[in-house]
């Protein structure tokens, strides 16, 4: 029988975090402990405001649920009762559990969890933020990221095109992808993303609202650049709804509901042809970590969260630059940052 513990902690990002909805620079968390005998394997939630969650209410839920998790042993069974809770929504629960019950498993067994996965041990290379500011802030904020090769810009904001030509006139050899979350509308979009070709864009992420898939359908028939959903598909269910309106998903543990259902959404967009980013929140090392396990199989990677922060109370990644290693050692390979 496992003990089942949370544990809240806040993240503070070094400089203040900005998307096209919002802007703040202090995030709720929570770790998950699985403990059985003198092992805990550990899993980080990310509740998002955006898909119904908030940590309070998901750590009073975990409190009464708690003793029929610590009656599930590995974790396909826990998988399996994640995948129960999925009708209430809860993602990032989810995803605590399953990371857990994943660094436990591996914690008992001695391997890394990619291995236990069947995966090659994952080493790759992430793109790095540039959050809605003032111009001089975003491009000063660019220039600070030299040692990431590709940069993903946040737009959808007033005069965000010209930022993204200020950018790329200053940046000349960096590779620009771009987040709307949900920022423009179909003309505003259409225009856009004519303008961000011309930039030599890689990608755009949600450019419309989530709900507006006729109208990305629209949008795809009249750009060359590849239309990636983030907002829009969060479950295997979402991507049949979406269709063919996009180019790509982007999958994060911590909107997919755990280890296992990324892995089941990547698999999915394979089969169909769907290029997939493998994503994250505004995590720690904790809750990067479980999404690198997975980093392999994306076309491409953006898991900087952590990378974002003022402080992360969680180490064990191996980071270079912008080339991100998944650790050798048993389970997730994380482990509480030494002191400052």
């Amino acid at each position: 029988m496992a003990h089942v513990l949370a544990r809240p902690f806040d993240l503070r990002t070094a400089a203040p975090f900005g998307i096209s909805r919002w802007a703040r620079r202090e995030f709720e968390r929570f770790a998950i402990e699985m403990r059985q005998g003198d092992l805990a394997g550990l899993g980080e939630s990310a509740p998002n405001a955006r898909y119904g969650e908030e940590r309070q209410y998901d750590l009073d839920l975990l409190a009464e649920l708690a003793p029929e998790i610590a009656d599930l042993e590995g974790p396909a069974s826990v998988e399996t009762y994640c995948e129960s809770l999925a009708a209430q929504g809860l993602p990032a629960l989810r995803a605590g559990l399953s990371a857990a019950a994943w660094d436990l498993a591996g914690k008992q067994a001695g391997e890394p969890v990619w291995r236990m996965l069947g995966l090659a041990r994952p080493s790759v290379r992430t793109s790095y933020t540039i959050t809605v500011g003032a111009p001089e802030e975003m491009l000063a904020q660019a220039r600070a990221a030299s040692a990431f090769g590709t940069l993903k810009v946040k737009l959808g904001f007033d005069g965000d095109l010209e930022a993204a030509r200020r950018l790329k006139l200053a940046l000349p050899e960096t590779t620009f992808r771009y987040d709307v979350n949900e920022g423009w509308d179909r003309e505003r979009a259409a225009a856009a993303l004519a303008v961000l070709e011309n930039l030599d864009a890689e990608l755009v992420e949600q450019p419309l609202p989530a709900a507006d898939t006729e109208g990305t359908a629209w949008l795809k028939e009249r750009t060359r650049l590849p239309l990636f959903a983030d907002e829009a598909v969060l479950t295997l269910d979402d991507l049949d709804a979406v269709g063919d309106a996009y180019d790509g998903v982007v999958v994060k543990p911590a909107k997919t509901g755990g280890i296992a259902a990324a892995f089941a959404l990547i698999s999915a967009c394979t089969e169909l042809g769907i290029r997939v980013m493998l994503g994250c929140m505004v995590e720690s090392s904790l809750g990067i970590a479980a999404g690198l396990q997975l980093a392999g199989l994306a076309d491409y990677v953006d898991l900087d969260g952590a990378l974002l922060l003022a402080q992360d109370p969680f180490e064990g990644i191996e980071a270079e630059g912008d080339l991100l290693t998944a650790s050798e050692e048993p389970g997730l390979g994380i482990r509480s940052a030494a002191p400052a």
